[in-house]
């Protein structure tokens, strides 16, 4: 989870509290503090909590804690004439603005904003992949037409912390900053860039922003920019960013924005969720009325409307964790006090037993090492470039190697095979494990399954050595299965067959094609066979 260093007499001398109260608060706000030194101390935030990786957002879910201020915290929101213009930027389609005024920034402060800024960054901005944001002190900008566009690699700024102008190639390739997070949108030789109207660059995001428009403790007013993959998360994030701001005291700038989906910005984004008083006492096994649980929701800093047999609970546009009925009851729970809950007396109603799944697979592991397999296990992602028909093919994968969900296991095993020619022949090994198929049933069109894969390498191996020891476990079983002709696009025709039982298909059975071999790089012959485990289980 993520910590941030702060200043502990801001928030003590702010809310007029000792350390021992503010242990306390924090850990109603599922976070711990402990000391750095005799000012600062380190609070540990949960992941679902962006907003208190400030100490302003703090302060104001303290606030409501205490009683001192109830209901959504609201700020003052002025239009301005500042005009944020967005061209098309194919890495990263999406940049928002605002401004901040009469904001007063001392050592500490400038020290946990910047926190603030990267805490972001990783967590929101998934280290600056997803958003990243721009902090300018908005008295050193000469214009009030900001462009969201691209640059060439030749394009010249300063960057932050330098005092010559380099080139946008050079800050990518000799900058700490560029050579981390240079090529996140890098594309057709492009850069994405925050510039005035007249050219001047004032950041090139995600990777830095401009010696130009440094922050300092003299800054005023800001401008700040937010751009990103993601348009919701884009959005969120300026918000939450202008609220914080808010909260100590600045005044928040509206900023009209040329795109394709929004006008101006920030958004300020209200949601709602509707509520039963049921629902809240019985998942947390209390007796609360209406009234209780609307100031409840109100110390948790939400606006409530009382709409009869429920409640309407408005969820501020800072609090990106509340998506469900759960999240509104876990805030009640807080507000509440954790301590201040009675844990039920636990209830056994039956004796654990394994569930039919793990009697199967715990029976043909037994059975298909008595005929002479070794037990591998590989990974349920693989590359797509190994698999045939259908599959979950994953968005965003962290590696290309690992982008899809298998759909059979003889892909991975053909692939573990190939990796270990060098071991005594002959190689018969086995795996039991989930593959995942199309489903027309399921809500999401594909559905997990569970299989046996079995193969033979060796010198010279046939269909018929592997169908004797495949034959010997689904007959252990109490299985009676016969073969039919068939054909797959990794066996070879003539040598492949499915297996049936009842009429009802329980696995395929074959030779590796010659081909597939060789473009696994694999030398030997193999048999393979997979077996369908959930059939199997439904016959038993």
């Amino acid at each position: 989870m993520p910590t941030i260093n702060v200043y502990k007499w801001r928030i003590l001398n702010e809310l007029k509290i000792n350390e021992s109260k503010l242990e306390d608060l924090l850990f109603n706000l599922k976070s711990e503090m402990k000391p750095i030194d005799q000012d600062h101390i380190e609070i540990e935030i949960n992941n679902d909590r962006p907003d208190l990786l400030f100490v302003y957002g703090i302060i104001r879910a303290i606030k409501g804690l205490l009683k001192r201020e109830l209901g959504e915290a609201k700020y003052q929101v002025k239009d301005t004439d500042y005009l944020f213009e967005v061209k098309e930027v194919k890495s990263r389609p999406y940049a928002l603005s605002a401004i901040v005024e009469n904001i007063k920034l001392d050592d500490e402060l400038l020290k946990e904003l910047i926190q603030f800024q990267e805490k972001l960054h990783v967590t929101v901005g998934r280290k600056r992949k997803k958003i990243a944001i721009g902090l300018h002190d908005l008295d050193k900008i000469d214009s009030k037409h900001i462009l969201y566009t691209t640059v060439d690699l030749n394009y010249k700024f300063v960057p932050l912390n330098s005092s010559k102008e380099m080139i946008v190639k050079e800050v990518l390739e000799e900058t700490e900053q560029g050579k981390e997070y240079g090529t996140i949108s890098l594309y057709n030789g492009k850069m994405p860039a925050i510039m005035q109207s007249d050219g001047q660059i004032l950041s090139l995001p995600p990777v830095i922003n401009a010696e130009k428009t440094r922050i300092e403790t003299s800054t005023r007013n800001l401008f700040i920019d937010v751009t990103g993959t993601s348009l919701d998360t884009v959005i969120f994030t300026l918000d939450l960013i202008v609220t914080n701001l808010a909260e100590m005291g600045g005044k928040i700038g509206r900023v009209k924005v040329l795109s394709p989906y929004a006008e101006f910005s920030p958004v300020l984004r209200h949601s709602s969720i509707k509520i039963s008083i049921d629902y809240i006492n019985n998942v947390l096994g209390t007796q609360l009325t209406k009234d209780e649980i609307i100031e409840l929701l109100k110390m948790a800093r939400f606006d409530v409307n009382d709409i009869g047999s429920e409640l309407e609970v408005i969820i501020p546009p800072y609090r990106n964790d509340i998506l469900a009925q759960i999240d509104i009851t876990e805030d009640v729970a807080m507000t509440y006090g954790y301590a201040n809950l009675i844990p039920s007396p636990y209830k056994v109603g039956k004796i654990g037993e394994l569930t039919e799944k793990t009697k199967i697979t715990r029976v043909i592991r037994d059975l298909s090492i008595g005929a002479g397999f070794t037990e591998i296990f590989t990974f349920i992602l693989t590359n797509d470039s190994y698999l045939i028909g259908n599959f979950v093919k994953i968005l965003n994968p962290v590696t290309i190697d690992y982008n899809a969900v298998r759909n059979s296991l003889i892909p991975s095993m053909l692939q573990f095979l190939s990796k270990n020619q060098h071991a005594r022949m002959p190689i018969k090994v086995f795996e039991v494990g989930e593959v995942v198929v199309e489903n027309e049933k399921s809500e999401t069109g594909y559905s997990n399954k569970l299989n046996a894969v079995y193969s033979i390498m060796n010198s010279k191996v046939s269909f018929e050595e592997l169908q004797a020891p495949v034959h010997y476990i689904l007959s252990n079983l109490g299985i009676s299965v016969e073969y039919k002709k068939a054909q797959h696009p990794f066996l070879i025709d003539g040598r492949t067959a499915l297996i049936y039982c009842n009429g009802k298909k329980i696995g395929i059975i074959g030779e590796v094609k010659p081909e597939i071999l060789e473009k696994l790089k694999i030398e030997y012959p193999i048999a393979i066979s997979e077996i369908y485990l959930d059939e199997i289980k439904e016959l038993l």
